[in-house]
């Protein structure tokens, strides 16, 4: 029966596994961007619901590599750190 071996915390290691994951999670979110087709990572002037104004730069509130199309109006975004879902914008303009 074999056993669970231990991690080694304090070898050097290779980091590239790492990389290619932040490669493919910027790969996935620029995908993203161009379906729904929103300025991500961009400055961005934004109005929302209730006339409230943002400006600054737009990303995703948390990173996501899939998204449903039913669930892109709950999509959540943020502009330097406000956060808004995707149904509660009125407008988005790129400024950069």
């Amino acid at each position: 029966m074999a056993q669970q071996g231990q991690l080694d915390f304090d070898s050097i290691g290779d980091d590239s596994g790492h990389a290619k994951w932040l490669v493919g999670r910027q790969m996935a979110a620029a995908e993203l961007a161009r379906k729904i087709g929103l300025p991500l990572e961009h400055v961005v002037e934004v109005w929302l619901r209730g006339n409230v104004r943002l400006r600054g730069r737009l990303r995703l509130r948390d990173q996501v590599l899939f998204i449903e199309e039913s669930a892109v109006n709950h999509l959540e975004l943020a502009v330097d750190n406000v956060p808004f879902t995707i149904a509660e914008m009125e407008s988005c303009v790129r400024l950069d």
